[in-house]
């Protein structure tokens, strides 16, 4: 009997392999292994140590493959095949890709059956049911594709399906997916017509990394994506194709359809907004940009950027980037970078930047947030971190566990151990070799109150508090019977040269100024440098003495007595400006 090549295009030429996926003959599966005895060691350590000595890996999700289990496996030599069967039982599916044996929960088989037509212009349908092997009952939600032309669509709850094919005469092969199920493939020819073109398109496996859930599970992503191109997502998988371009108005619709989750584009351009597998080049949105897995090269978005997996490039947005796993290059958003490490390059957002790990250049309007950091974070208000190698600069606080660098603030420091240096209006930490400020609380380091005398009889009161080698000093002074200028504030920074057991040398820089209620009509103020050399009585109390060279200004009326060794004294300006050599000397009460 004799068949036009109309009545071929609707003959199926060849029924699915049912479960033939993993039944054909695959060059990993078939590979020949040896194992003598291995008794009672998880499933997860057998499949490492095959793995180890051949050229491809097994991926599986822990939460379905048993692979904490322990099993015994004794004289077994065979097909890779066989061994799994072995270990797993049959109620799993085992896929071959390129570097990867897959290894998925898969107890139902089903069936799909379909037929070609074709309307009155250049479109080809392609149109059938997919049901249940076991009980012929209808799959409702299955994914059902053309892999190398990159269209799919999911069945309706009678398990029908139609899809549309645009100026096409070659042979279809449809497979369809659905969770739980073994996939199933089945061969289709149209029309007979000789060419030399073939399609081919390149597939490949991306395992999960374990790091995150990507963003089917993450609500914000969830929000735009819609319920039938999740379902796809699921059935699918990890298996993604790679197109020259995509242009998307929405996301499903697009040029490849609700297969544009399955597929890495070179170029993207979305309208408004896109879902894609992926992005190797360059990807533009109106509004949105979000992708399954990674992003290389460049992607700029009007509202927000969303990447599955990882981003290497530039990543620019409007108000807000995330990526769910490593974001390495340069990423600027009008609000906020979030990722969950951040390494080599510039993090800059007129809000926040907020990452697990950070190393760089952060630099964010009002607050960078991250566990730690091996470069520089430079933030409006606020820096909070777990531990920071690296530098912390805020205009308000900074916020770190363990510190190796250096705080700067233009308030406060806070942290538990410091290695660097803090520089604030106050500084606290548990410990803090070198902090700058006014008031320093650091638990470990050094607390004392002292009172004082210097060469102009002023008595002063005066506060130290600060770390192993630096520390602050803040006080008043008072001059018995003076008519002006009686009360100076006291604010220094000195440290600690020598510090024995019984004798000790500090070296001190501090400014004392008057405090007048009317400065305008006497001002003084002296800066000095101080050498102060002591002796402790006991674990508490100590006496100092030692020199210190002044430089007092005042008013050119002003009635302040200076004494000591005067170096040189000028008037400029209506002001009176003395240099001289004085002696300060106190008790010390520390703890």
């Amino acid at each position: 009997m004799t068949l036009g090549p109309k009545r071929i295009s609707q003959i199926l030429l060849l029924f699915l392999l049912t479960s033939s996926i993993r039944l054909s003959a695959q060059s990993y599966l078939m590979k020949e292994v040896a194992i003598k005895e291995i008794k009672q060691q998880p499933i997860a350590s057998i499949l490492n140590k095959i793995s180890a000595k051949q050229d491809f890996y097994f991926a599986y999700n822990n939460r379905i493959i048993p692979a904490d289990s322990l099993v015994s496996v004794s004289g077994f030599h065979g097909t890779i095949f066989s061994l799994l069967e072995q270990l797993l039982g049959a109620n799993y599916q085992f896929k071959e890709v390129p570097g990867y044996i897959v290894l998925t929960f898969a107890p139902d088989k089903l069936t799909i059956s379909a037929e070609i037509t074709k309307d009155q212009g250049t479109q080809t349908l392609v149109r059938g049911y997919v049901r249940d092997i076991a009980d012929n009952k209808a799959i409702a939600q299955a994914s059902v594709y053309e892999k190398n032309l990159l269209v799919s669509t999911l069945t309706n709850d009678k398990g029908y399906f139609e899809l549309k094919l645009r100026a096409y005469n070659g042979s279809i092969k449809l497979t369809a997916s659905k969770e739980n199920y073994r996939d199933t493939s089945l061969f289709m020819l149209a029309d007979v017509i000789v060419s030399d073109k073939q399609i081919n398109k390149n597939y490949k496996y991306y395992p999960d990394n374990g790091s995150n859930k990507g963003v089917e599970h993450n609500r914000f992503a969830r929000f735009f994506i819609s319920s039938k191109q999740l379902v796809q997502d699921l059935n699918l998988g990890n298996y993604f194709a790679s197109a020259p371009y995509q242009v998307s108005f929405t996301p499903g619709l697009s040029t490849h359809g609700m297969y544009s989750s399955q597929v890495i584009d070179r170029f993207s351009l979305n309208l408004l907004g896109g879902y894609t597998a992926g992005i190797n080049g360059v990807e533009l949105a109106g509004v949105f940009n979000i992708n399954r897995k990674s992003m290389r090269f460049l992607q700029v978005a009007g509202i927000f950027n969303f990447v599955g997996d990882s981003t290497r490039g530039i990543q620019m947005a409007g108000i807000y980037n995330n990526v769910l796993n490593n974001a390495r290059g340069i990423q600027i958003a009008g609000a906020v970078n979030q990722s969950r490490n951040f390494s080599n390059g510039i993090q800059m957002a007129g809000l926040a930047n907020v990452d697990q790990t950070a190393k760089g250049l952060q630099v964010a309007g009002l607050i960078n947030k991250y566990n730690t950091d091996k470069g520089a974070t430079i933030a409006g208000l606020a820096n909070i971190a777990r531990d920071s190698s690296g530098t912390q600069i805020a205009g308000l606080m900074n916020i770190g566990k363990n510190v190796s660098t250096l705080q700067l603030a233009g308030f406060i420091n806070v942290a538990k151990k410091v290695k660097g240096t803090q520089i604030g209006f106050i500084n606290i930490a548990d410990s803090s070799d070198r902090p700058i400020g006014i008031i320093n609380f650091i638990k470990n380091g050094g607390k004392s109150i002292a009172v004082s005398t210097d060469e102009n009889r002023y008595m002063h009161v005066d506060f130290r508090s600060g770390g192993r080698v630096l520390y602050s000093l803040v006080g008043i002074g008072y001059k018995l019977g003076a008519d002006k200028n009686k009360f100076l504030l006291d604010v220094g920074l000195g440290a600690h040269i020598v510090n024995n057991n019984r004798f000790f040398l500090d070296g001190e820089y501090v400014n004392s100024s008057s405090l007048n209620t009317d400065p305008k009509k006497d001002v003084y103020h002296t800066n000095a440098l101080k050498i102060l050399p002591g002796y402790k009585i006991n674990k508490h109390l100590a006496l100092f003495a030692g020199p210190s060279i002044n430089l007092t200004s005042s008013t050119a009326n002003s009635t302040a007595d200076i004494h000591g060794w005067i170096i040189n004294n000028n008037t400029n300006n209506n002001h009176k400006n003395t240099a001289y050599v004085g002696i300060n000397g106190g008790l010390q009460w520390m703890w």
